[in-house]
């Protein structure tokens, strides 16, 4: 088992950090390695949920997204499946002193030995968390000052 984690700290309230969060549309905003992403089961966010997301880059696969927890613009956890490996994983939004939002995921990774690209699994993963998450913190600190929450 492999537990990684990350935080960033963005201007926005946690309110708006939520809404650009589970905006599951946006995901090609934060890392450009996405196809198709699909609610298969449930509606978006509860727990039991199901999101099928299609991954192009490194290779191509499916994840498979199961919510097991949320409480929104609060705290929201699920499980992911792919290649051999499985993937639990949280998010927490923190008001921050002063103004703005920290946003923190953490997870712990099984997996069988499997190389995703030449890399190993946990590599892709922690390379890949740290790039989602600036990026998502550029985009709500942008939108912050656009509109001015």
């Amino acid at each position: 088992m492999f537990r990684f984690q990350y935080s960033v700290t963005t201007t926005a309230s946690r309110k708006l950090a939520w809404e650009v969060f589970s905006n599951w549309r946006r995901g090609n905003e934060f890392a450009a390695i996405y196809g198709e992403l699909n609610w298969r089961e449930g509606r978006p966010w509860e727990a039991g949920s199901r999101l099928e997301i299609e991954i192009l880059d490194p290779l191509k696969t499916v994840v498979s997204h199961v919510i097991t927890s949320c409480q929104a613009g609060h705290r929201v956890g699920w499980i992911d499946h792919t290649l051999g490996v499985v993937l639990a994983q949280w998010v927490s939004f923190e008001e921050h002193a002063g103004k703005g939002t920290r946003v923190h995921t953490w997870g712990d990774i099984v997996h069988s030995g499997v190389k995703i690209a030449g890399r190993t699994a946990e590599q892709v993963i922690t390379s890949f968390t740290e790039t989602w998450y600036e990026n998502y913190r550029s985009v709500c600190d942008r939108l912050t000052e656009t509109s001015g929450d």
